[in-house]
């Protein structure tokens, strides 16, 4: 179940170009008796098989490290997120413990302290498949595995938000065509408008991201109206009038010789 998938697509590439290698441990090969058996009936009665804990621990015991970080798969762990899979791909040596049936022997987890991880709110048959979802996210961020630098900086969650819608030829497809902002080269309008199709996608579909990002956004602030520039008035005008208190000489008449003026 686990090997075809590590060989194929970006596992395989990282394998290929040696960012990571791979390592599948079966607790069967280090079970005891004829049958080799790894599980048993619970305590206290009830459905289904739990699985032993020696085998398992002596399979983890076979390939755990002073280096490495040993991970659980359990739906009572906490859910795996984004943030979760960039801390994991810094670290140097990961081993996934993964249950069946109906779990694990709990004395598992109580000895080695694993961090319990979960990748949703629902069952699987085995915990095999929920590593692989966690091991794939973590993988394709090792450097070079991409074969480009940056090609996982706009994809969803990497900025808190669901990505954007994608297009590509043909324009028209069945009556559909592809957004006209996308079509015109300008790089500040297809930012504006990805960004703004990643903020109403999320908000619709994940109100829970959409409030860790504080969305909807609140309006900007109105824009105050320019004040108009009024024309500079006219220079005041000074009027100098004759003054009401003359003196005696300019209105008394004068009186020459040839006769009053």
């Amino acid at each position: 179940m686990v090997a075809g998938i590590l060989s194929e697509s970006m596992m395989g590439r990282a394998l290929k170009a040696g960012a990571a290698r791979f390592r599948v441990v079966n607790p069967r090969d280090f079970a005891e008796g004829r049958h080799r058996s790894t599980d048993d009936r619970p305590y206290g009665g009830g459905p289904g098989m739990v699985m032993t804990p020696e085998p398992l621990a002596r399979a983890v015991e076979s390939v755990a490290g002073p280096d490495s970080r040993i991970l659980l798969m359990s739906p009572a762990g906490r859910p795996f997120v984004q943030a979760d899979a960039r801390r994991l791909a810094k670290e140097r040596h990961l081993v996934f413990i993964c249950g069946h049936y109906e779990g694990i022997d709990d004395r598992v987890r109580q000895f080695f302290q694993p961090e319990e991880i979960s990748i949703g709110d629902y069952v699987l048959t085995n915990g095999a498949l929920a590593a692989l979802c966690v091991a794939d996210a973590t993988v394709r961020l090792l450097p070079g595995v991409l074969g480009a630098e940056g090609g996982t900086e706009d994809e969803s969650f990497e900025t808190g938000l669901l990505d954007y819608p994608q297009f590509t030829r043909p324009p028209v497809w069945r009556g559909l065509s592809v957004p006209e902002v996308l079509q015109g080269g300008d790089h500040a309008k297809v930012r504006a408008w990805r960004t703004e199709e990643a903020e109403r996608i999320t908000l619709e579909r994940r109100p829970d991201l959409a409030a860790k990002m504080g969305l909807p956004r609140p309006p900007p602030p109105p824009k105050r109206p320019r004040r108009k520039r009024l024309p500079k008035p006219d220079p005041p005008l000074l009027d100098f009038p004759r003054s009401v208190h003359q003196t005696k000489e300019q209105t008394q008449p004068v009186s020459t010789k040839e006769g009053t003026k």
